[in-house]
């Protein structure tokens, strides 16, 4: 369960990929998109599957309806994950044929 104290300058964010979501706390939403692959890895291990993209949404008391789209080879440089990285950039190239 996540609790954001009310002197948290940090936002929750909803975040989603291939068949999972999960909602973070963090200081944008690029750091919301590192923490749901990190999430990912680390609870769903094995079972983790990835889109193309990563889909983060700002949670807040509108629950605007402003996505953003990360790409997944973008994060997994990002996380230091660069085989990884370099992987489903050439997966995505491929899609794109």
């Amino acid at each position: 369960m996540l609790f954001k104290q009310e002197d948290d300058n940090r936002q929750l964010y909803f975040c989603t990929s291939a068949d999972w979501e999960c909602v973070v706390l963090a200081d944008d939403s690029n750091d919301a998109s590192r923490q749901a692959i990190q999430f990912g890895l680390d609870e769903l291990e094995k079972d983790f599957m990835v889109s193309p993209c990563l889909r983060v949404k700002k949670i807040n008391s509108e629950f605007e309806n402003l996505d953003e789209l990360f790409r997944i080879d973008e994060i997994f440089a990002d996380i230091g994950m660069y085989k990884e990285s370099r992987s489903m950039s050439q997966i995505v190239k491929n899609l794109s044929k």
